[in-house]
């Protein structure tokens, strides 16, 4: 039997939908790894445990699979904790530095979730980004990794399944499609896909296995291709989050109201053709144009009609949203390049 010890490791931290769908994820790859899973609250231990200490997922195709055996580390008065050591802080010295590091917290909570991490980092850690939105990378730089000689290496994630929580550990994958992969530029920075610098020499797990992964429909990506990938994501999200939440609606709402979802898709053609770090990428202008943007989101759409997003989540509970991320940030590279987004500038008020 292989020690644990010797297993590659890989953490989640954020164990909302998209993290226990990962965590739930790499259960199923072929080499296996020891995952650990961070929590910022100790009651989640408690959830956890209250759901027979695993993590549950209901297919698309409604079968139930669970997933055991999981590592289990949590945050109190700034200090970590293992799930077998309760009674006893990890002091400094006996935590190991984290080697893969899945983050899925909300993009809002990127620096304030990763900071008592810190000591864990080092350059030779990744950190895979699997977050709607943009502009966490750069958020992390500013705050946290100001130098590029030392800071992790990051690869950028762009996920389009419809994954629900039901409850703590529990989930639905309510709408199969992909997952995109990436490593970044360690240089690039601080906009998201600057398309110059070397990409870093590192020997990640996760690169190599999650495409072996069939639920998760998994691809690694070359730079700038998981740029695009992760724009035209950022397009999605820029319809479905604001309309879907404002209306209190599940995705199939979106096909009632064709007219504000195209005339924000031309927005987002716009200003992503425009774009400086996609100028002379082969391809830009017809990837981006409204017909083939509009494509491009309509079957994402069509793949999660019953996917309840998850700024919908964050309205219902009065929680801050991610617009800032979403169409905030259409709205800022419009400014930038002159271009009007005045629909996106609406969305990211109102919600």
């Amino acid at each position: 039997m292989v020690s644990a010890k010797l297993l590659p490791q890989v953490h989640v931290l954020g164990l909302g939908s998209i993290g226990i769908f990962a965590a739930h994820a790499i259960a199923d790859l072929p080499e296996p790894a020891c995952v650990t899973l961070l929590a910022h609250r100790p009651s989640l231990m408690d959830e956890y445990k209250r759901n027979d200490n695993q993590i549950s997922l209901k297919t698309h195709q409604g079968e139930s699979i669970a997933r055991r055996g999981y590592a289990f580390e949590f945050l109190r008065d700034n200090k970590w904790y293992a799930w077998q050591q309760e009674s006893q802080p990890l002091h400094k010295q006996e935590i190991d530095p984290i080697h893969e590091l899945i983050l899925c917290v909300k993009s809002t909570q990127t620096v304030t979730a990763l900071r008592p991490l810190l000591h864990r980092l080092t350059p030779t850690s990744t950190i895979m980004f699997l977050q709607n939105g943009a502009g966490m990378m750069e958020d992390a730089n500013q705050h946290l990794f100001r130098d590029p000689s030392t800071r992790p290496n990051y690869i950028t994630g762009v996920i389009s399944h419809g994954v629900t929580l039901n409850s703590p550990f529990n989930v639905t994958h309510t709408g199969a499609a992909s997952t995109s992969i990436g490593l970044v530029p360690r240089n690039s920075a601080p906009r998201i896909g600057e398309a110059t610098g070397e990409l870093p020499q590192v020997e990640s797990h996760l690169l190599r296995q999650l495409p072996l992964v069939s639920r998760l429909n998994c691809k690694s990506y070359g730079w700038p291709g998981i740029l695009q990938l992760q724009l035209e994501k950022l397009a999605v999200n820029a319809i479905s989050n604001p309309l879907c939440s404002l209306a209190d609606k599940v995705t199939a709402y979106l096909f009632t109201i064709p007219d504000i979802c195209q005339a924000l898709i031309s927005e987002i053609s716009s200003v992503a053709i425009a774009l400086p770090e996609l100028r002379g990428v082969p391809g830009v202008a017809k990837r981006f144009s409204p017909g083939t943007l509009g494509s491009t989101v309509t079957d994402v759409f069509d793949q999660n009609r019953e996917t309840t997003v998850s700024m919908v989540w964050d309205m219902r509970a009065h929680r801050g949203t991610e617009i800032r991320y979403i169409n905030g940030y259409w709205s800022r590279r419009g400014r930038e390049l002159g271009i009007p987004t005045p629909i996106n500038h609406t969305c990211q008020r109102a919600s």
